[in-house]
């Protein structure tokens, strides 16, 4: 039988380092991950009783099936409602519902190029672009982020690296997997760039509600941009990756606008992908989500503090504090590292499960791992990953 040549490039080979956790995690060995970032694994999870009432009133509404394309207008204006008290001016008419961020992204790819054209993506990057791109038949590009100045961006390398076959440009921010949340200026920089080459701003601020020492979120939609399509979801918002609930927020010139909701108004029809029952509990969810964020984010400021502080302390390790987001990029050393290596040594002899950053796009050598963790587990985890670096440098030194 045969199979697509798409097929054929997206059935890769397991990596070394899951062949090894798979082993590990066979033998009945506990595994201290410092990967995941579900809050409920920590026991942050949205008030239960809430969203039992919260379905319970959504139910009845669910029960006649009355599909809307864009999503239900409803569920669209409670959206909009939260980019408006956030001082982006928003209506109903320009959000569109979506099941999760991936497909926010897909829609968007399908929209705005075609087969062999360019998107503009920053690296490091995420692994999930490269099956986005491939599924949707195009390129990627990539700007860099500048480790020595905190991971910001790179606006000169990025202007560099448009071509004429470039059709959108993508900020993460805050980033996954650096923590880097781009300022003002640097957000009015890029706006500048995509108005001279009439390119749009794909905003990925899936962690937008998880800020270090940051008041509020430079947005992308608050810059003269021509064309910004913001993307997020309840995944981490309110720690409810399951719902399959994200929505993509269009902003800018108006006939931009319009153009881009009809056709992505009929991608969505051709599916019709969003739960319905899911749509009718949107306006429940933002009314109570302010209070879940409210709580986890003093419990994250401390799970940074924590990570900082006892990564401070370890030898041969450099990193820039996270100022959004769960995650953390660690620097440990140059070319002669093998990063795949070190994490199946971490491992195999401390027991604790880091990704490599070349899973990232990374230059060498680079951790990276969540800081999204129970207090004690994560100074645990942290101790035994900074014990195992040091064995692992003792014994490449010998």
């Amino acid at each position: 039988m045969r199979f697509s040549n798409l097929a054929d490039r997206l059935a890769a080979k397991r990596n070394r380092l899951y062949t090894e956790h798979e082993k590990a995690a066979a033998s009945g060995r506990t595994i201290l991950d410092l990967i995941s970032t579900n809050p409920a694994e920590q026991g942050w999870v949205f008030p239960q009783e809430r969203l039992q009432a919260i379905l319970a009133d959504a139910a009845p509404r669910a029960r006649v099936y009355r599909p809307d394309p864009l999503g239900l207008p409803s569920a669209r204006e409670a959206i909009a409602d939260f980019y408006r008290t956030a001082g982006i001016p928003a209506s109903a008419d320009q959000v569109l519902i979506t099941p999760g961020t991936s497909l926010s992204y897909f829609y968007c790819f399908k929209l705005l190029a075609s087969p062999g054209e360019e998107i503009l993506c920053p690296r490091p990057s995420y692994p999930l672009f490269e099956s986005i791109a491939e599924l949707a038949g195009l390129r990627l590009r990539y700007y860099r982020l500048q480790e020595s100045r905190g991971w910001e961006i790179d606006l000169d390398h990025l202007e560099s690296q448009i071509s004429t076959r470039t059709r959108a440009l993508v900020l993460i921010s805050p980033h996954n997997p650096t923590g880097m949340v781009a300022g003002g200026q640097s957000l009015e920089e890029l706006a500048a760039v995509a108005c001279r080459h009439e390119l749009p701003i794909l905003a990925d601020e899936v962690f937008s509600e998880f800020l270090y020492d940051l008041e509020a979120l430079p947005r992308p939609a608050a810059t003269p941009a021509p064309l910004v399509f913001t993307l997020n979801g309840f995944s981490k918002m309110a720690a409810l990756p399951g719902l399959k609930l994200g929505w993509i927020v269009l902003t800018g010139g108006h006939a931009r606008v319009r153009r881009s909701l009809e056709v992505m108004e009929l991608i969505s029809d051709t599916f019709l992908p969003v739960n319905d029952l899911a749509q009718h509990m949107v306006s429940g969810i933002f009314e109570d989500r302010e209070a879940f964020a409210s709580a986890l984010g003093p419990w994250l400021q401390r799970c940074r503090q924590i990570a900082t502080t006892r990564l401070s302390q370890c030898p041969g390790v450099r990193f820039t504090p996270p100022r959004g987001g769960f995650h953390l990029t660690l620097k440990v050393g140059g070319a002669e590292v093998d990063e795949e290596a070190l994490c199946i040594h971490l491992l195999k002899e401390s027991g604790v499960l880091v990704h490599p950053g070349y899973f990232y796009d990374m230059p060498p050598a680079h951790l990276v791992l969540t800081f999204a963790l129970r207090h004690e587990l994560l100074d645990r985890s942290l101790k035994a990953l900074c014990e195992g670096i040091r064995e692992w440098e003792q014994r490449r030194d010998s």
